[in-house]
């Protein structure tokens, strides 16, 4: 029989998986629409567009 753990413990495993979920799931995400502009545009704008938008996400503070 494994011991009890604290309710501190079990909040911090939630939000880890919480975390871990959330990455996986934002991952998932935008692999689906990277593949739905690829259905509707050429690979080149698509590239475009994600370099573009790369860009801004380092621009931000």
């Amino acid at each position: 029989m494994q011991p009890k753990r604290s309710s501190a413990d079990i909040d911090k495993m939630a939000e880890r998986e919480t975390a871990a979920y959330l990455r996986r799931a934002s991952i998932t995400y935008l692999e689906c629409c990277i593949s739905l502009m690829m259905t509707h545009l050429q690979r080149e704008e698509v590239v475009t567009i994600l370099e573009q938008e790369a860009d801004m996400l380092r621009r931000l503070d």
